[in-house]
């Protein structure tokens, strides 16, 4: 006979954990929906923990040891809140994970200690997530802040404000008066002293800025614990800790707390803008200079900016009265998000007007786009400014934790929900959408390759002057025909003229000399040498007439001069590099274009396609591809494909030598030739425009991992 098991008591009712006895509570500002807020002040750490109505009557009947059934019929009967026990035990844990009881309900001391081991990382995770922001306090500086507070005091006054107005007005006035000379004042800066007067700019306008901050709170009654510098990208920022604001139960005073920084970098600018047109050339001129650009530029584009956790944030987060700005707006931004993929059908994260429920969304996907864009700007950067393979490891960091892991997150809850997911409509048309995306992303749909190319005479001749010399007549223009000889353009030389005049001279001095040499002893002797004297002086003069030959420009071919040089006036002067004029012959066409390097592979000879003019009214021409260039272009010789003249090639200008100058493609191009059918007729005048030549298909997957593996093997060194 088996004897059965005593029962088990049941388990004893969950407590409530004791509160630490150092927290305060205060009033805070109205919430964005227009219901209260409270503060929770724990002043040994020196933070604020906001919450909401409900929380704070919690808190006021808390009584630790107390069951949270207890809790739950207190709140009941004395403030009339209907909370469940699921309610007070999330309160508990948000408790619990802010330290702010003396143990926490369930797990004691161990809590304490999870949370601990959860904060340390090994050397190698702390550089993941530190070595874009290192924080140190330098000074403590609430003392120096309360002496000299009355010294700032008339800074604040209406008076102040309107001389800084008037004085910012009338030095951009007086600056519009000079614009050239201050817009020239920025080469100046691209040198080691410029960066030095530029880098002391920075570090005035910087410290005013973060006293700005600073006077400001203290104005109001917070404390300033701390100033310091951060490092942002290993790049030193200073700082100024005015968390206290939060205490600040009216916004304006917190606004004008998180707007001070800019406001005296403006008044700094107001005020250098106007000196900078008074001061005489030196240091001083250069300082106001460097002063009044950087307090415009970095206070407008990078301090006002609401995308960064900068002034522009704190300012709009407390224009909008939602407090803990980011992390709501992500909230809502994941919700949104997941209504318009899935349509779950759940309700949004907490209860705010529709308007500001729109503005955290749309601003929620502005910052991921925007952080999108900076982290992986960053991670090139940080990959370029570090030795290979450190760059490497943190551009990949940057990357993978950055970038990736936040999406990595969302897809690992979508899996968690994957059930409620799919069971949803809004679900199944989702994912036919995005089956739809992929295979257009992996079927090679496209396969022409487009060419942009020139339709021109397949004999051309570009004319050059041989010598350098001064326009004396030029006898043709553009649209003459001109046979094989025909003079374009004569040139005069005044050092050619005059050293044929003397080589003449000196012929005829020695050719009298010789022909008296008979009555002359000396001359007798000497003739000789004098015979050879003349022989070289003919064959100098021979050569002088060959360069005044060379002075007359003539066309080396029959055509039409399809482009003139209109530049080519009499008594210009002209050098050996300047092009004159493009003499267009033959019948048959030709279009000479570029291919770009991912599409050349795609191509073979023979392949036929059509020319297709930018022009309007000019028929498609059929062309046939004849040559592909076996290396890349060095630089792009048809001007009209260039993007700085207008065209789809994209270049780079670069000097070659002391003068030349070449444009030089971004990115790898090839040089292909065309032949057009027999019997095309010609324009008369080269035409810009696109070939298009069916080619082997590629998917836009394929031409993206193409694009990275060229990269990849690139920089790897292979």
């Amino acid at each position: 006979m088996t004897e059965t098991p005593a029962p088990q008591p049941p388990p004893p009712p969950p407590q409530l954990p004791e509160l630490r006895q150092e927290l305060k509570l205060e009033s805070g500002a109205v919430g964005a929906d227009g219901a209260p807020t409270w503060l929770i002040v724990d002043t040994v750490q020196h933070r604020y923990v906001q919450i909401d109505e409900t929380s704070y009557q919690l808190l006021l009947l808390w009584r630790g040891g107390a069951t949270y059934s207890d809790l739950r019929r207190d709140a009941a009967r004395d403030s009339g809140h209907a909370v469940t026990e699921d309610d007070i035990a999330g309160f508990v844990r948000f408790l619990g994970d802010n330290s702010l009881t003396v143990e926490p309900a369930a797990g004691g001391w161990r809590h304490f200690s999870g949370l601990a081991d959860r904060a340390q990382h090994g050397w190698l995770m702390w550089m993941v997530h530190n070595y874009l922001y290192i924080k140190l306090p330098l000074v403590r500086p609430e003392a120096f802040l309360q002496r000299a507070l009355p010294i700032v005091a008339p800074l604040y006054t209406r008076v102040f404000a309107a001389l800084v107005a008037f004085t910012g007005f009338s030095g951009l006035y007086l600056v519009s008066r000079q614009w050239d000379a201050f817009f020239a004042t920025f080469q100046h800066f691209f040198s080691w002293q410029g960066a030095a007067t530029y880098a002391v700019a920075l570090i005035l306008v910087k410290s005013a800025h973060e006293l700005g901050h600073a006077f400001t709170a203290v104005r109001f009654g917070c404390r300033v614990p701390s100033m310091g510098v951060c490092f942002l990208v290993m790049f030193p920022v200073l700082y100024t800790d005015v968390t206290d604001a939060w205490r600040l139960r009216d916004r304006r005073q917190r606004l004008m707390i998180g707007g001070a920084g800019v406001a005296v970098e403006l008044v700094l600018a107001c005020a250098a803008t106007f000196l900078w047109a008074f001061l005489p050339e030196g240091i001083l001129k250069s300082l106001a200079f460097s002063i009044a650009t950087v307090g415009w530029i970095l206070s407008l584009a990078i301090n006002l900016n609401p995308l960064m956790r900068f002034d522009g944030y704190y300012l709009f987060a407390d224009a909008l009265g939602v407090d803990n700005l980011q992390s709501r707006a992500f909230a809502f931004g994941q919700w949104r998000m997941r209504e318009i993929l899935f349509g779950l059908g759940r309700p949004p994260p907490e209860r705010l007007p529709g308007r500001t429920v729109r503005v955290l969304t749309g601003y929620a996907w502005a910052v991921w786009v925007y952080r999108l864009i900076v982290f992986t700007g960053i991670a090139v950067l940080v990959y370029h400014m570090a030795f290979k393979l450190l760059g490497i490891v943190l551009f990949l960091i940057e990357i993978i934790y950055f970038v990736l892991r936040p999406v990595a997150g969302e897809v690992q809850r979508w899996w968690t929900e994957a059930d409620a997911i799919a069971a949803t409509r809004r679900s199944r048309m989702t994912a036919a959408v995005a089956s739809l995306l992929l295979l257009l992303a992996l079927v090679p749909w496209s396969k022409q390759v487009y060419i942009p190319a020139v339709l021109e005479a397949s004999e051309l001749a570009r004319v050059y002057p041989q010598r350098a010399g001064l326009v004396a007549e030029v006898r043709v223009k553009a649209g003459d025909s001109v046979q094989a000889g025909d003079v374009l353009v004569v040139l005069r030389s005044a050092e050619t003229e005059h050293q044929i005049a003397v080589t003449h001279k000196k012929i005829a001095v020695i050719k009298m000399r010789l022909a008296r040499r008979s009555a002359d002893a000396e001359d007798r002797a000497n003739s000789l040498t004098m015979e050879q004297e003349l022989d070289a002086l003919n064959s100098e003069l021979a050569g002088l007439v060959r360069e005044m030959q060379d002075l007359t420009i003539v066309a080396p071919g029959a055509g039409i001069v399809a482009e003139w040089n209109t530049s080519i006036q009499p008594g210009r002067p002209v050098s050996r590099s300047e092009f004159v004029a493009l003499i267009r012959g033959g019948a048959a066409l030709v279009a000479r274009g570029y291919i770009a390097e991912q599409d050349v592979a795609r191509l073979s000879l023979g392949k036929a396609g059509s020319f297709i003019a930018d022009y309007p009214g000019l028929s498609p021409v059929s062309v046939r591809l004849q040559d592909v260039a076996k290396a890349g272009a060095t630089h792009i010789d048809i001007p009209e494909l260039a993007s700085q003249y207008g065209g789809p090639v994209a270049v780079r200008p670069q000097t070659v030598g002391a003068e030349r100058r070449r444009l030089a493609p971004v990115e790898a191009q090839y040089l292909a030739t065309l032949t057009a059918d027999a019997g095309t007729e010609s324009p008369g005048y080269a035409v810009r425009g696109v070939v298009a030549l069916p080619g082997e298909g590629r998917s836009l997957a394929g031409r993206a991992w193409r694009q990275v593996a060229a990269v990849i093997v690139r920089e790897s060194g292979f």
